[in-house]
C-alpha cells in the first residue's frame, strides 16, 4: 500500500467517530458501535491483520477497560443515592457558602477538586460531576467539566504513574521528564481553566471571568511545577489541587467548622478521597495493595492485564456506596429502587466504554501475526500515524506532537496507551530534528493528557453520573475543538523553543 494511502486510512477511525460525534451529534454507544466494526474491517482488509487477532485484541480491550466499567458502576450507584438523598446538594452548598461567589465555587470543585483527585490517584468524574450537577450546572456542562479541571495537569497526576511509564517508553530518566512536563503543563492548565466558564454561560463569560480563571489555572500549574521541583512527581497535580482549593477558600474568608450532617454527606466521598490517597502515596500500602490481592487476564500473550482489588478505584467506590447505604436515612425499600435505576443508567455507558476499549486495542495490535510474535509496522496504525506524521510535518513536527498524543487518547481513551503507541517514536524524532528527546516525549505526554477532555471514553464515564447520558455528541462538539486548540498551541510554545 502506498504510504500516503496508508496514512490517510490510519487517520480515518478518528476522522469517522469525529464526523459522527460532532457533525452528528449521536450518543456515546453510536459511536463506540460504528468505531468498532469500522476499525475492524479496517485492520483486517486494509492492514491486512488475521482476523483472529482482531478477534482477541478486542476481548484484551474489554479486559483492559474492565476497572474503569466497575468505576462507572459504582459510580453511577454512589451518585444516585446522594443525589436523591440531596447528599451532593448539601455538601456544594456548604462549599458555596465558604467562597466568594457561583464563580469561585465552579473553579474550586473544577481546578482545585479535580486536580486534588486526580493528584491522589482518585478517579474524578464519580465523584466531581454529580457535585457540579448539583451544583447547578447543566448536565453537558457537568460531564465536559469534571474531566476539563484536571486534564492540563493529568500526565502529573495519579501518583506519578504517568511519568514513570513514559520513562520506561523513552528510556529517558524519570526526573528529567518530570521537571519538562512540569513546564509544559502550565499553559495547558492555564488555557483549559480560562475554558470553564464558556461551558457554564457562553463565549462572553470567557472573557469576563478570563482573569480569575488565568489566576486559577496559574496556581494550580505553577503549584504543580515548583512541587516536581522541590518535592517529587507523585504529589506535585494533588498540591496543584490544594493550593487552589486554598486560595479561594481564603478570599472567601468565612468558617470551615462543618456540621454533624456535612460530616454525615461527605463520609462516602472522604472514604473514597482517604482510602485512594493512602494506596498510592504511602510506599509500603501502595506496594502491598498492589501485591496483596492479585487477578490476571491474559487474553493476548503479550498482554496481561490485572486486577488489583485492594489497590484499584472501583473498590473503594463500591465500599463508598455501600457507606452511604448505611450512613443516610432511607425508606421501606427506597434503597433497591435507588438501585435500580441506577443499574438502568450505567448499562449504555458500561457497554460503551467496553467496545471503545476493543476498537483500541485493535488499533494497537493491528498488523500483528497471528501468534503475537511480530509486528508488521507497515500495517500498524499507531506507527503508520507516527511516522506519516513526522514524514509530512518535517521540521515543523513539534507543533504536531501534540495533537498525535491527542489522537491517541482519542482512539484508545488513556493518556498512558497513548504514551505506549507513540512514545518511543519520538526519541528517534528528536535525533533526526536536533531536539531534546525529553522535551518531544514529554510533549506527546502532555497532548496525551489534554485528549482526556475529546476523549469519546472519557465522556462516556461521566455522562450517567450528571443526567447527560446520550448527551455525548454535544459534549465532543465543544470539547474536540478546544483540545486540538490546546494542543496546537503548546505545540506551537515547543516549536518557537525548539
Amino acid at each position: 500500500m502506498p504510504p500516503g494511502l496508508a496514512y490517510a486510512l490510519a487517520w480515518s477511525p478518528v476522522v469517522l467517530v469525529l464526523v459522527l460525534a460532532v457533525g452528528l451529534r449521536r450518543p456515546a454507544l453510536d459511536l463506540a458501535a460504528a468505531g468498532l466494526v469500522y476499525t475492524l474491517a479496517l485492520c483486517a482488509w486494509g492492514f491486512h491483520t488475521p482476523w483472529a487477532v482482531l478477534v482477541r485484541a478486542g476481548l484484551d480491550g474489554v479486559a483492559t477497560t474492565l476497572p474503569l466499567l466497575l468505576v462507572v458502576v459504582a459510580g453511577v450507584g454512589l451518585s444516585t443515592v446522594c443525589l436523591a438523598k440531596g447528599s451532593l446538594p448539601r455538601i456544594v452548598r456548604w462549599y458555596a457558602d465558604r467562597v466568594r461567589g457561583d464563580w469561585h465555587r465552579t473553579a474550586l470543585l473544577t481546578m482545585g477538586v479535580g486536580n486534588f483527585m486526580e493528584g491522589a490517584g482518585v478517579i474524578a468524574e464519580p465523584v466531581l460531576a454529580p457535585m457540579l450537577r448539583a451544583s447547578g450546572l447543566s448536565p453537558t456542562a457537568s460531564a465536559a467539566l469534571s474531566i476539563v479541571g484536571y486534564a492540563g495537569l493529568m500526565t502529573l497526576a495519579l501518583a506519578g504513574i504517568i511519568v514513570t511509564v513514559l520513562a520506561a517508553v523513552t528510556g529517558i530518566p524519570a526526573a528529567l521528564l518530570g521537571a519538562d512536563v512540569a513546564v509544559l503543563s502550565v499553559l495547558p492548565t492555564v488555557l483549559l481553566s480560562v475554558s470553564v466558564p464558556g461551558f457554564v454561560a457562553g463565549p462572553r463569560a470567557v472573557a469576563r471571568q478570563a482573569p480569575l480563571f488565568a489566576g486559577v489555572g496559574l496556581v494550580a500549574g505553577l503549584v504543580a511545577w515548583a512541587s516536581v521541583r522541590w518535592i517529587g512527581v507523585p504529589v506535585s497535580a494533588m498540591f496543584g489541587g490544594i493550593a487552589v482549593i486554598a486560595v479561594l477558600l481564603a478570599a472567601g474568608r468565612r468558617g470551615l467548622v462543618p456540621d454533624r450532617e456535612i460530616l454525615r454527606d461527605f463520609a462516602p466521598f472522604a472514604l473514597i478521597i482517604a482510602g485512594l490517597s493512602v494506596v498510592n502515596l504511602a510506599p509500603s500500602v501502595r506496594a502491598w495493595t498492589r501485591a496483596a490481592v492479585t487477578v490476571d487476564l491474559s487474553v493476548v500473550p503479550v498482554h496481561t492485564v490485572t486486577l488489583r482489588p485492594l489497590f484499584d478505584a472501583y473498590t473503594y467506590l463500591l465500599a463508598a456506596l455501600v457507606l452511604a447505604l448505611v450512613v443516610l436515612p432511607f425508606e421501606a425499600g427506597e434503597r433497591g429502587r435507588l438501585l435500580r435505576a441506577s443499574a438502568s443508567k450505567a448499562w449504555r455507558p458500561v457497554v460503551a466504554m467496553a467496545l471503545f476499549g476493543a476498537m483500541g486495542q485493535m488499533v494497537a495490535f493491528s498488523g500483528y501475526a497471528a501468534d503475537f510474535g511480530r509486528v508488521d509496522e507497515a500495517r500498524n496504525l499507531a506507527v503508520v500515524l507516527a511516522r506519516g506524521t513526522y514524514r509530512y510535518t518535517g521540521e515543523w513536527y513539534p507543533l504536531f506532537a501534540p495533537l498525535l498524543g491527542w489522537v491517541g487518547t482519542f482512539l484508545t481513551g488513556y493518556g498512558v496507551a497513548s504514551i505506549m503507541l507513540f512514545g518511543k517514536f519520538q526519541v528517534a524524532a528528536a535525533g533526526y530534528l536536533g531536539v531534546s528527546p525529553s522535551v518531544l516525549a514529554s510533549v506527546l505526554a502532555v497532548g496525551a493528557s489534554v485528549g482526556s477532555v475529546s476523549s469519546p471514553l472519557k465522556i462516556a464515564l461521566a455522562t450517567p453520573l450528571c443526567d447527560a447520558a446520550g448527551m455525548e455528541g454535544r459534549i465532543l462538539r465543544r470539547t474536540v475543538p478546544l483540545g486540538i486548540g490546546v494542543c496546537l498551541a503548546l505545540g506551537a510554545w515547543v516549536l518557537l523553543a525548539a
